[in-house]
């Protein structure tokens, strides 16, 4: 079975959005530790990585009957099976673990070393849909 590209449209869209949103919080100077705009920022994280997710799922379920059981699982078998660049893994796997700490260890988290990483890892992203587009025009 194919994937179906307005599902994955709407993932990339998803994807484009809130990376444009958190590029913006950079670009403005605007993430502080313990600021508004860094919660905001931890948001669009969580999304990301629920859009991310859900493309690699998508993909991996309907083009090779793959299940993933979870985002760090994901990424994993993205990799595994072409979806993604070695580049892209090792780039995509903390972000994914940092998700699930995010989520499930919110008060853990140092603001000052998640904005070091936002910054630095501000094209993963579009870069993500930049693979995945690849992959799918190849397949």
């Amino acid at each position: 079975m194919k994937t179906d590209p307005i599902r994955i449209k709407s993932y990339f869209a998803e994807i484009r959005k809130n990376s444009s949103e958190l590029n913006e919080l950079i670009d403005q100077n605007e993430l502080k530790a313990e600021s508004l705009p860094l919660k905001a920022a931890k948001y669009l994280l969580i999304e990301l990585a629920e859009a991310m997710s859900n493309t690699i799922q998508h993909i991996l379920a309907k083009e090779k009957g793959i299940a993933v059981s979870g985002y760090i699982d994901s990424v994993v078998k993205a990799h595994q099976h072409g979806l993604i660049s070695a580049d892209m893994f090792q780039r995509l796997k903390p972000f994914f673990d940092f998700r699930n700490s995010l989520i499930h260890r919110y008060w853990s988290i140092d603001d000052d070393r998640l904005i070091e990483n936002i910054k630095n890892g501000r094209d993963d992203f579009d870069r993500f849909v930049e693979e995945i587009e690849t992959y799918l025009a190849e397949h």
